[in-house]
């Protein structure tokens, strides 16, 4: 079983540690907009969720949708939320703006947190928190859910002008102030060794995977939604979703394809944004409805989407930036108690390795085809990995198991900061 409540690098810790509950001020701060602050598959909104839950005061410092001047605050599933102006508009809104850091500068005059943990080190979110920090000394977690420059996610998800303009500046605030914090939260094991080559302290590092959350989705029979959806009803199923990172989707594509030319009955559901390539490759593999692609779905169709999949195909290659992610679609999957088909790389190797919740394939074609076609000659084995992956969501993958991690980063992250 994975051990979630450790800390990366192995240390004793005092047994009474976390039995006299002590609620904090906490600043959660990241460069995402609101949408996404908040939404199920990214990372800092479920955070301050477990935090509120477990009776601290949390605040969230976020970016606003579209605004460009004035501070909106309110309050959300239990927490402060405050969004702060930009302006760059769209993907550009993404931790750049001077106006959005001086913004938040101005904001946090004053303010008194017991405790500040950042969401990646954009200047957006470091030097307000630096300026803040040198008349509040507080201490300072930070958290590192991406491999994006030096070779991660920036060789994936921009083009090739932007790497050469800017992929020597992604890197440095990515590095640069990691040495810096108090403690680390690292979204996965890669990520450790990392921040550790960058001067970390091994015992400061905590393996923080992103939770679920299994009461916001369960499991239903897979062909209850499928006619109000448009889905065939007899189908084996098979589904992609796509949220902003869709490295691998060639190999879904001709896997399903392989797949597909021996079995009539296999559908590909694809939900999200495909770059205009891969839809050109869609149309190219001359699949016709065997592909379904429903583009954004509806926040209340999307659970019935997600329950009427068979198994759903997540790629994994073998490249940098999926050494340091952990796919936040896999905790909605294991929710739905669905198995998953993946690539022995990084974090899904660990965990499928460890649980039997799918198939483990080679990157090729065929491998990801055998794959698909033994769950659905198989449906007994995929309601095995489907029941395992449910488990899981309720147990050691849940937000609430999570809980004990984010305390004992803090608690490290205050006796080093008393310690300095």
């Amino acid at each position: 079983m994975i051990r979630i409540a450790a800390p990366v690098a192995s240390r004793k810790l005092d047994p009474h540690e976390f039995s006299r509950p002590m609620s904090l001020r906490i600043l959660l701060v990241t460069h995402h907009r609101t949408f996404k602050a908040l939404g199920r598959a990214w990372r800092v909104g479920n955070v301050a969720r477990s935090l509120a839950q477990a009776g601290h005061a949390v605040t969230v410092l976020c970016t606003a949708d579209t605004a460009r001047r004035g501070v909106r605050e309110s309050e959300v599933d239990g927490f402060h939320l405050v969004e702060t102006p930009d302006l760059l508009w769209g993907r550009q809104r993404s931790g750049w703006d001077p106006w959005n850091a001086w913004t938040r500068a101005r904001w946090l005059r004053g303010r008194q947190f017991d405790i500040v943990h950042a969401f990646e080190t954009r200047p957006s979110v470091i030097h307000p928190l630096l300026g803040w920090l040198r008349r509040h000394p507080a201490p300072l977690v930070l958290d590192w859910c991406d491999w994006w420059g030096r070779g991660g996610l920036i060789e994936e998800n921009r083009p090739a002008w932007y790497r050469l303009l800017f992929g020597g500046i992604e890197t440095h605030y990515e590095e640069n102030y990691r040495a810096r914090a108090d403690a680390t939260t690292v979204i996965a094991r890669g990520l450790a060794g990392r921040a550790a080559g960058l001067g970390v302290p091994a015992d400061s590092i905590f393996w923080l995977p992103n939770g679920c959350w299994p009461d916001d989705l369960r499991p239903v029979d897979s062909r209850l939604h499928r006619a109000a959806l448009g889905l065939p009803a007899d189908d084996f199923l098979a589904g992609f979703n796509a949220l902003d990172v869709t490295v691998g989707f060639d190999l879904v594509l001709a896997g399903f394809a392989r797949a597909a030319a021996q079995n009539p009955r296999l559908t590909l559901v694809l939900t999200g944004r495909l770059p205009p390539a891969q839809l050109a490759r869609i149309e190219a593999a001359q699949l016709g409805d065997r592909v379904r692609s429903l583009g954004f779905v509806p926040a209340a169709d999307y659970p019935k989407v997600l329950g009427s999949i068979d198994a759903f195909l997540l790629p994994f290659i073998d490249r940098p930036a999926n050494h340091g992610r952990w796919p936040g679609r896999i905790n909605d999957y294991l929710c739905v108690g669905r198995p998953v088909i993946t690539q022995p790389v990084g974090e899904m190797k660990i965990l499928l390795e460890r649980e039997p919740i799918g198939r483990l394939c080679a990157a090729t074609p065929d491998a990801v085809a055998a794959a698909l076609l033994e769950l659905q000659s198989r449906p007994e084995l995929g309601a095995a990995f489907g029941r395992r992956a449910r488990e899981l969501a309720e147990s050691t993958l849940s937000w609430r198991a999570l809980g004990p991690t984010l305390e004992a980063a803090y608690a490290h992250a205050r006796r080093a900061h008393a310690a300095r």
